[in-house]
Parts: structure tokens; sequence; C-alpha cells
């Protein structure tokens, strides 16, 4: 359950745009976390509902990278990602009602590559938003052995810093900058805006570093779960709904910003 916002809380919100509780969850509560990404894993590639997407390893394995799409099929994690302490907290953030545009788990398994540094906000324009909020919930600890998040210094609000060709952050200017890498034991909880630059290496270690990543943005923006994925499958879709011969990767548009899904 999460409390509301301490006023030295919101102070380094402001400053920072992001903000770390460790432990948020824990004991019963964490282990129902646990299980429910483990269930999400075993569910099967279905065409047309929750989407699991998989990434190349070097050891040339096909490996779970995500699951997404899956709130109408899971009660439990519906709960928490919708209840009301979660969007209570997520408003004060917000500084207006939050609700709900996307969720996801990061598998990130032994093995599995990190993400390329990015902002999310440029993903995110297409569907006329300005301004979101992620909640990551670490179901495994996070280490830099295993590519725990990275965060850079925050930019300023709506600004959109030079970008390669795919996106990502310009790779000059991502050497000049610090990074600071997040190591939070499980059932902690990172919030963090569209702007703040962030990344992650990939998990050199033997356990999974897995994540929810849970996003939210202003209720006057406009509700744009159901069209977010939609276009997704339309542009992006999982393994089990691609057409034979589509390069798929090759334009996937604001939907694999930085990802090493395949």
């Amino acid at each position: 359950m999460l409390v509301p916002l301490t006023s030295d809380e919101k102070i380094f919100w402001q400053e920072n745009h992001y903000l770390v509780r460790e432990r948020a969850w824990r004991g019963n509560a964490l282990d129902r976390l646990v299980a429910w990404t483990e269930e999400l894993a075993g569910w099967p590639e279905t065409p047309g509902r929750w989407m699991k997407y998989f990434e190349q390893t070097e050891a040339d394995e096909r490996q779970l990278c995500r699951v997404e799409n899956f709130l109408d099929d899971h009660e439990g994690l519906r709960g928490v990602i919708e209840g009301e302490d979660t969007l209570a907290v997520l408003s004060e953030l917000m500084g207006e009602q939050a609700v709900l545009f996307k969720e996801k788990i990061n598998y990130k398994l032994p093995g599995g590559a990190g993400f390329l540094a990015h902002q999310d906000a440029p993903a995110f324009t297409s569907f006329a938003q300005r301004f979101h909020v992620t909640m990551l919930v670490t179901i495994d600890p996070m280490t830099i052995e295993n590519g725990c998040l990275e965060v850079s210094d925050a930019v300023p609000l709506y600004e959109i810093m030079p970008q390669e060709p795919d996106g990502t952050i310009a790779r000059t200017e991502e050497e000049r900058r610090s990074w600071q890498p997040l190591q939070l034991p499980a059932g902690s909880v990172v919030f963090f805006d569209s702007y703040i630059p962030h990344r992650s290496r990939p998990n050199l270690s033997d356990t999974p570093r897995r994540a929810l990543y849970i996003t939210y943005n202003r209720a006057s923006e406009g509700e744009r779960r159901a069209e977010y994925f939609a276009q997704k499958r339309a542009v992006f879709p999982p393994e089990c709904e691609r057409e034979a011969g589509v390069d798929y990767a090759a334009k996937p548009g604001p939907f694999n910003l930085g990802n090493p899904i395949r």
C-alpha cells in the first residue's frame, strides 16, 4: 500500500523529477507481486490478448523480455495498478487526477540486454499528451550487476534532448552527463516523469531483474490506454500476431524506443 507523499518527498520530486521509496511492498504483499509476475511469464502467447515480447540473447536464445496489456486479465495486478492509494500518490505527483496510460513487466532475465539511454516523452507525444509519470516496482533486487535503472540529471519539463535517428538520446549528450544507478531491494518503488533521461545495462548476473513499469497521465489529457495498445498491436505486434515477411523492427514507430525487443 502506498502512503501519501511527505513534504520532503514533494520537494525532492519537484527538484529531481524522480522519487524512490525503498521496500514499499514487503512480506505477503511482495510475495503476491512475485507470484503474479511468474504467473504472467507462464501465460501462453495468445493473439488479441496480453502481449508477450522476446529478445535474442548473445547465446542466440529466444528469451522473454516483456509482458504488456495484461490489466483486463489479472484482477490482482489491476488492484495494485488502479488501487485508490496508488492513484492518490500518482495524482499528487501530477498535480491533478491520474489515469492509467499503459502497463508492462520487464523481465530482464539472466543474459538479457540493457535499454539505451532515452526519455519516455518522445514515445508518448503521438497521443496528444505532454506529461506522464511511471511507477517502477522492483520484483527482484536491482543491482549494478543485473542492470538496475540509471537516471541522469533532470532536464526542464517538456524539453526533448538531442536524439539519435532511432529516438534515443544522442550519444554525445549521454556521454557528457552523469548517471546514478538505483540499487534497490525488492518491493521498492521508483517514480519518474517522462522527461528524465534513464537507461539500464545488461543483466550479467544469474538471477532475473524483473520490474513492473506502470505509466500514468493526467486525466485532463484524456484516457488513451486502449488507443495506445491498439496502435502498438497494429504497428509492432507480438510475434504470435506477425505476418510472415514483414520487418516490424524496421519501423516500430514510438513503440520500441531503446529496447532490445526484436
